[in-house]
């Protein structure tokens, strides 16, 4: 089997849209992750926050984490960094340096970023590449990778402009995160991934999505994915391309579903990494 990481959004219990803290605590969800199968879980600052409100020490943490043998694999999420607007750069360092917190607390091998500027409302690519070059250089001083995650709404909207810019910035800790509803609802063009060497590859966030958008993108991948397997996306198809490219990047699940936010933390877990191994192994056949 694959080792599986589950995204923080997966076993929330809330949706990103609703505001809601995660229903379940940062113990319940270690738990849960571990015992569904899951060797990874991703983290938010709040959600860390959340825990240290609750009494919880880094110690503790840790230790937790060690006593269900499962890591922080990534933790999340900066965007604003690129933006021409200097509030915005500032909100995203303050939102930077408390994710360096988390990675100092609980270690992470991820920190995941992406775009806040809207399509067509990005700074020319040199200066996007300087200032990720930049983020690559602060995150190398606390242990972590940077990947860039595209999304189709977004100035940077597919895999050849997150490569782009990856490329442009020349930062060893600098890679790519492919989100499979993003890729499937965006370009989803395969000449892209084969564009990108496979080892700048650093995340794939797998999830599954509806034939037909329902509503606009931002309602339909904060609301509307589905488990790997239960859509309608070629998952078996993309996982067998990312295979042969060589690519061995994590594959962390990522599900924001209504459906699935209000299941038992338990059952959720369960079903999660159960049909991503299914799709994993129809595809490895």
């Amino acid at each position: 089997m694959t080792d599986l990481t589950a995204s923080y959004w997966t076993l929330a219990g809330a949706l990103p849209a609703s505001g809601q803290p995660a229903r379940w605590s940062f113990a319940e969800r270690v738990a849960a992750a571990a015992h569904a199968g899951f060797q990874g879980i991703g983290l938010t600052y709040a959600d860390y926050a959340a825990a240290s409100a609750r009494g919880y020490s880094d110690e503790d943490m840790s230790a937790l984490l060690d006593s269900y043998e499962v890591r922080v694999v990534e933790i999340e999420f900066v965007a604003g960094w690129s933006s021409d607007d200097a509030a915005r750069r500032e909100a995203a360092r303050r939102s930077e340096s408390q994710l360096y917190e988390v990675a100092a607390a609980v270690g992470s091998l991820n920190l995941n970023v992406g775009c806040a500027e809207a399509l067509g409302e990005l700074a020319p690519i040199e200066r996007v590449a300087e200032r990720f070059a930049a983020l690559c250089e602060r995150a190398a001083s606390h242990g972590l990778r940077v990947a860039l995650e595209f999304m189709p709404w977004t100035g940077i909207p597919d895999a050849a402009a997150a490569w782009e810019v990856v490329r442009q910035a020349g930062r060893p800790n600098g890679g790519v995160l492919i989100d499979t509803w993003h890729y499937f609802r965006g370009a989803a063009d395969p000449a892209q991934l084969r564009a990108i060497p496979p080892e700048r590859f650093f995340s794939v966030q797998i999830n599954d999505g509806a034939r037909d958008l329902v509503g606009s993108l931002r309602e339909d991948t904060g609301r509307r994915r589905r488990l790997p397997g239960e859509g309608d996306f070629d998952l078996a198809g993309l996982v067998r391309l990312l295979d042969g490219l060589g690519v061995r990047a994590p594959y962390a699940v990522e599900v924001m579903s209504e459906e699935l936010a209000a299941l038992d933390l338990d059952e959720a877990a369960r079903r999660a990494f159960a049909s991503t191994q299914a799709v994993l192994a129809r595809a490895r056949v």
